[in-house]
């Protein structure tokens, strides 16, 4: 059976996914993109699927990325505060990315409006009338 898994991009290819920090609303869509990426390249990992992840962001967001519990996972220390054991709880990547939603307040499709909450607002604007 023929493998036609492609490779993960590398940071700084023109076709990587990007996110920019400052379109906070953009962020889903890299998730989508990254997430298409993955599925061609036969990604499966959660641990891979958050490298990826990081890998194509600024070094500062990458950071702040990795620095959320979920990146690595609990570790438990041992009675004897020897090194600290593995951790006892690996995060899924999909926790992982729910966290990384919760770090910038708008970035989930339930934080934003529609066309149809805009065309309800100028509908009661527009009955209500103005005052002078």
């Amino acid at each position: 059976m023929e493998d036609n898994a492609r490779l993960m991009l590398t940071q700084g290819h023109h076709t990587t996914p990007k996110w920019d920090e400052e379109k906070v609303h953009e962020l889903a869509q890299y998730f989508r993109e990254l997430e298409y990426l993955f599925q061609d390249c036969r990604v499966n990992n959660d641990r891979q699927k958050k490298d990826y992840a990081v890998q194509y962001l600024t070094y500062d967001t990458g950071e702040t990325w990795m620095s959320v519990k979920e990146y690595e996972g609990e570790f438990t220390p041992t009675a004897t505060h020897d090194e600290p054991k593995p951790a006892t709880h690996a995060y899924t990547y999909e926790e992982w990315k729910a966290e990384i939603f919760k770090l910038y307040p708008g970035s989930e499709s339930r934080d934003r409006y529609t066309r149809n909450d805009l065309e309800k607002l100028i509908a009661d604007f527009l009955s209500k009338g103005t005052l002078s």
